[in-house]
């Protein structure tokens, strides 16, 4: 269960009312199975790596199947050991290089593997693989989610190879299909305490290098941060899913963003635009997440808008999925909160 006196924190001066809406905790005692939750995941093939792949199969499966993590199991204890998430693997790249973006030593690459890069000096793995039966309830799964993990693993059966990978993404994509929230979909991003002026906004210029960009990723362990030009304006944004598009290219990781976006004709990696969604404060929960799950992003942008020889956006605050589903699970501690005090 979610830390309940985090959670009473969390929200804030949110109207606890709305938490009580009969349809959301019906969602939330039942069980994941119970709900048909991954259902739709039943012929999906299951993307998985090994403990001693190299990490540059690990990178191209990931890469290939746009992915941002997947379970890793290992064949000496024959069980799941952990999740490796792409994360991991700009934080790899980065540490390649100096300050100064030099190459600092040259690396054979089909020597390391994701055991060397998960585990500690004692050879124990930095984290557990997320992993949650098909009978537990969706409050669990939430719980998980809360504890800022990108994807859980779900056991289907006894058989240990019989688990499905669910995202938070697809949480919320689901969610918003099956008309969950009830009432809760009323709170809106600020009352959530979702937008916050006194949090520094992270953000980098666009004419600063890729590799500058996945350093400021990696620095500060988040998965992604608006694209702004010399006047502040919002632009696009940059993710950790985007090194899939240089790798170890030196090149293309010393191109300036706005090179790396907008890629001249031949260029070998064409970087697709993404569409960005712009909210503001005011924006209810039901709404951002109906446009997450249209759209399949996985941040939002709250933004100013500035009138100066036309309307620009100026980002002020950046909200991810994770920020949502932890909204969401904060909504459902204060159910549980509730339904505690009345016992």
């Amino acid at each position: 269960m979610a830390d309940i006196s985090n959670l009473r924190n969390d929200l804030n001066n949110a109207d606890l009312a709305l938490s009580k809406s009969k349809e959301f905790q019906s969602f939330l005692t039942k069980s994941i199975d119970e709900v048909g939750l991954v259902r739709k995941l039943e012929r999906k093939p299951l993307v998985w790596l090994d403990a001693d792949d190299n990490i540059l199969s690990a990178f191209d499966k990931l890469s290939a199947q746009e992915l941002l993590s997947a379970p890793v199991f290992c064949q000496i204890s024959k069980q799941w050991v952990t999740i490796l998430d792409i994360k991991d693997l700009v934080k790899f790249v980065v540490s390649l290089f100096d300050n100064d973006n030099n190459l600092v030593e040259n690396i054979g690459f089909e020597q390391i593997s994701i055991r060397t890069l998960l585990t500690n000096k004692n050879g124990v793995f930095k984290r557990q693989c997320p992993m949650i039966g098909k009978n537990d309830s969706i409050f669990n799964l939430l719980d998980l989610f809360y504890k800022k993990f990108h994807r859980v693993c779900i056991a289907m059966s006894d058989n240990q190879m019989d688990i499905k990978v669910f995202s938070q993404l697809s949480l919320i994509k689901w969610m918003v299909k099956n008309n969950v929230l009830g009432s809760s979909g009323e709170f809106s991003l600020k009352s959530l305490g979702l937008f916050k002026k006194d949090k520094p906004l992270i953000q980098i210029d666009h004419k600063k290098l890729a590799i500058d960009a996945f350093r400021l990723l990696a620095e500060n362990n988040i998965y992604g941060v608006p694209v702004v030009n010399e006047n502040g304006e919002l632009l696009d944004n940059i993710s950790v899913i985007d090194i899939k598009y240089c790798k170890m290219d030196k090149a293309k990781l010393l191109q300036p963003l706005y090179e790396f976006f907008y890629p001249s004709v031949g260029n070998a990696y064409p970087i697709p635009l993404r569409d960005m969604i712009v909210c503001a404060p005011q924006t209810k929960l039901r709404e951002a997440m109906g446009r997450i799950a249209a759209t399949k992003v996985h941040r939002i942008f709250l933004v100013k808008e500035v009138v100066e020889a036309g309307i620009t956006h100026v980002p002020i605050n950046v909200i991810s999925v994770s920020d949502i589903v932890g909204a969401i699970a904060t909504i459902a501690g204060s159910s549980v909160l509730r339904s505690l005090e009345q016992d």
